[in-house]
């Protein structure tokens, strides 16, 4: 639970009344590998914080599995439109390792922030890095080709390379294997 918290402080700094709450607020879950965390057509009720292990947001189009992030240790992630707008996600998460998550309810997000200034701050800042991330994320989609996309996961992923399977690393670059096996080729 500490973690949670030291990662909170990292983002912006929580005053101790906002700390003791949010210590008491928080859960633990262990996910096995391949069991789904959060799934698509439901509401994503919790902000996720991983304490060990790696998680894939993924989606299906046209039979075709597509990733567009990956989450390990000490990184928090939520289903963004879902968790903020009370509606069914458009994509699932799925533990790609034994992984153990702390989360933190919708609703005791929502009071520490009507509670607490500091965690309000938090709030702030954390849907600012989310933003700036899809932003990042679109702008490689847009501009980059599949060369390009491999450079950019291997600078923000690739000392997750041996945890990562090359079928979730195409599905993450919108490519097949093949096409990913000729581009690390030429590496």
């Amino acid at each position: 639970m500490r973690a949670f918290v030291e990662k909170v402080n990292q983002i912006s700094p929580l005053s101790e009344e906002a700390t003791e709450e949010l210590l008491h607020c928080l859960r633990t879950t262990f996910y096995r590998k391949g069991e789904i965390i959060h799934q698509e057509g439901k509401v994503c009720k919790n902000l996720f914080f991983i304490e060990s292990g790696l998680a894939k947001h993924f989606y299906y189009h046209d039979g075709n599995q597509y990733v567009f992030r990956f989450f390990e240790e000490d990184h928090f992630f939520i289903a963004t439109d879902s968790f903020f707008h009370d509606s069914p996600a458009e994509y699932s998460t799925v533990a790609l390792e034994d992984t153990t998550i702390i989360h933190l309810e919708y609703d005791d997000f929502e009071r520490l922030c009507q509670r607490h200034h500091s965690f309000e701050t938090f709030a702030r800042k954390f849907v600012s890095i989310v933003a700036y991330t899809a932003i990042s994320n679109l702008k490689g989609l847009l501009y980059l080709d599949a060369t390009g996309r491999y450079a950019k996961f291997l600078r923000e992923y690739g000392h997750l390379q041996q945890r990562i399977t090359l079928g979730d690393t195409a599905a993450f670059l919108g490519i097949s294997q093949v096409s990913l096996s000729r581009i690390r080729s030429k590496k």
